[in-house]
């Protein structure tokens, strides 16, 4: 089936493209040639990628690649040392911008504001000054749950300063999701809020901290970021070693502080993604890595540069921001944050603060363009965004509605949607729209050079024109440096199944045009509102409960979140059947966040899964839906997918 653009670059888009200048860098004509290339010789690409990016290292590493016949081992930049705050934030003052805008941010109350590289800088070495007070120091975890917020841009850039390594918390996230991480990594230091601003109120954090302290045995430091809220969040238990967040470094020297020499391999962050059995996974990604694949992709697939602002209306705690903040700043431009809800006090608000920020690339997601198209096209957008020239998207699968909504309602059909898709366990994007290329609605222009994407079919070889499984021919820089704390599952999960080959977890397809598209995930894991979440995850808090036995979580469509969280439960001989699953619910809420709650809970005498006693969540999945369930054989009681049958 033809697939048609909706939008095509003008030969200027072309010219001006910061894409095209890599082509013109390497001597290549188009992007077929560039992608033939990097397959063959991915030490080669990405070596000359690290030189059009210009970093700053600190020691020029040995060789660009050590190990690519073991692509699990591959070791990138060995012998080098870079420092990401630095090549974010020094390396442009060393070269004359200084008072060039770096941050721009907005908070729901209306705050607003900008600081230069020299500011940001400032204010950078000002924390990372306080931190190492406290002793804080080279290789320490941090934890950083706040809000999109400056100073969440100034704690990323500070810790990695110092070569702390940052762990990476959704704001949203309850006691157990955060506490769990933290005693997993042995995290010696949070920074947090008080509270935050969430449609004209203040969402208390303080007493959730205390109680994520009190299970956290090596917390020894916590940085409170004060909200300022009028509704008492900012009272409460005191937290373990209390520091605020605007005494940090207050009576210090105000001299720049040297970066930390930070060898190629030493971690810049922890973010933690749930799979669909076990605890959560630590990936582990290094600053070199991040620097070229980030500054890579933000220059390559929005376009951002030194003229540019890049805005991306997410959460620290998910790896578009600092893919955003870092990236966008070693690529050069100028980021702006906004904290708070997009759509108050009302649905215009988002691009009021895009034009009041300059923004020229914006970040979305197709949950928040859902939520605002709720409203009709005259409220949620009275006036498209002058600024804007770029819109992007991730996290999730675009539905026609969503992308048709955004592209023409918002963007008057001329700004195009970068369509990018990938994640945390890469750095950044496999598949990407370009602003050299067409746009066809809810696809993907093609796999990034370097990247060494295919769609496998059940042999391991590749298919086009059928839906298969999402692989990597090749290792890329922002690969992880592993898992922390267990390297085999790390090998286990996405190096098993074919030898030499990253199996990523989605289900993927080329159509006849060459245009891609993702399909959905091929594992069980669950994408709420663009957050992965793994059943695992879940179904360890319901488990936690006295009246459930035993419980099976799974994703079912939803018309604004994409996909909302359902849970089955064998309630115990005790338990009592009234309440039950209200709950279960509010312990979710409790524990996880109110974002990951589930939509419904039903009691069920028993789960289906197979003689081996595996639990069939696809098949649990489908059943409720009303779809086939496909291939039966395995299963060991078909009384229990009558039972599934009942509650839906």
């Amino acid at each position: 089936m033809a697939t048609a653009p909706v939008w095509t670059p003008t030969p200027e888009a072309i010219e001006r493209s910061r894409l095209a200048a890599f082509l013109r860098h390497t001597g290549h004509r188009d992007l077929p040639g560039l992608d033939r290339w990097a397959r063959a010789d991915p030490a080669a690409f990405w070596g000359e990628a690290a030189r059009w990016l210009d970093l700053d290292w600190q020691r020029r590493p040995d060789a660009v690649v050590d190990g690519l016949q073991q692509p699990h081992r591959a070791r990138w930049f060995p012998g080098g040392a870079l420092n990401i705050a630095e090549n974010a934030l020094d390396r442009w003052i060393r070269r004359g911008d200084g008072d060039r805008v770096a941050l721009r941010w907005e908070t729901e109350q209306g705050d607003h504001g900008a600081w230069t590289f020299a500011e940001l800088a400032a204010e950078t070495d000002r924390v990372a000054r306080g931190l190492l007070d406290r002793g804080v120091g080279f290789g320490d975890r941090v934890g950083i749950q706040l809000p999109m917020v400056r100073e969440s841009v100034v704690a990323a850039l500070a810790c990695a300063r110092i070569g702390a390594i940052t762990v990476t918390l959704f704001s949203g996230f309850g006691e157990s999701a955060v506490a769990g991480r933290l005693a997993d990594c042995g995290a010696v230091a949070l920074i947090c809020a008080d509270g935050f601003p969430r449609k004209g109120r203040t969402v208390p954090v303080r007493e959730m901290a205390a109680r994520v302290a009190a299970r956290t045995p090596s917390l020894r430091t916590c940085v409170v970021v004060e909200s300022g809220g009028a509704d008492g969040a900012s009272g409460g238990p005191a937290l373990p070693g209390e520091v605020p967040w605007r005494s940090l470094g207050g009576d210090g020297p105000r001299e720049p502080l040297p970066a930390a020499h930070c060898p190629t391999d030493h971690p810049l962050m922890i973010a933690y993604t749930s799979g669909t059995t076990g605890r959560p996974k630590g990936i582990v990604l290094g600053h070199a890595g991040f620097a070229v694949k980030a500054g890579t992709d933000t220059a390559w697939c929005f376009d951002v540069g030194p003229q540019d602002v890049s805005s991306w209306i997410t959460d620290p705690g998910w790896i578009m921001s600092p893919i955003t903040v870092l990236g966008g700043l070693v690529a050069g431009s100028a980021v702006a944050v906004y904290g708070g809800a997009v759509d108050h006090p009302d649905p215009g608000r988002l691009w009021r603060f895009a034009e009041r920020a300059g923004v020229t690339m914006l970040g979305v997601s197709p949950t928040l363009i859902r939520t605002l198209a709720r409203h009709g096209a005259e409220q949620a957008v009275p006036e498209p965004p002058g600024t804007v020239r770029v819109f992007a998207s991730s996290g999730e699968p675009w539905t026609p509605d969503a992308f048709d909504w955004l592209f023409t309602a918002v963007g008057r059909r001329r700004i195009p949607v970068i369509n990018y898709s990938g994640g945390t366990e890469v750095s950044g994007a496999i598949l990407s729209n370009t602003t050299m290329q067409p746009v066809v609605p809810c696809g993907f222009a093609g796999a990034l050079p370097g990247m060494g994407a295919e769609v496998a079919g059940s042999d391991g070889r590749a298919v086009t024109g059928a839906v298969g499984e999402l692989v990597l021919r090749r290792p890329s820089p922002g690969m992880p440096l592993g898992f922390w704390g267990d390297p085999q599952r790390y090998v286990d999960t996405y190096w098993s199944r074919w030898p030499g080959t990253w199996l990523h977890g989605d289900f993927a397809e080329v159509d006849g045009d060459g245009v891609w598209f993702i399909r959905g995930r091929s594992d069980d894991t669950m994408n709420v509102a663009g957050k992965r979440l793994g059943p695992a995850e879940i179904e360890q808090v319901v488990g936690e409960h006295p009246g459930v036995s035993e419980s099976a979580a799974f994703g079912t469509p939803d018309p604004v979140k994409g996909e909302a969280v359902v849970v089955l439960v064998v309630p115990t001989a005790a338990a009592a059947p009234d309440g039950l699953a209200g709950e279960v619910t509010a312990l979710v809420r409790e524990r996880l966040g109110a974002a990951l709650s589930p939509r419904a809970v039903h009691a069920v005498p028993r789960l289906p899964r197979t003689r081996s006693g595996k639990i069939l969540r696809r098949v649990i999945r489908a059943v409720y839906l009303g779809e086939p369930p496909g291939d039966l054989s395995s299963l060991d009681d078909p009384g229990a997918v009558d039972a599934v049958r009942e509650v839906r």
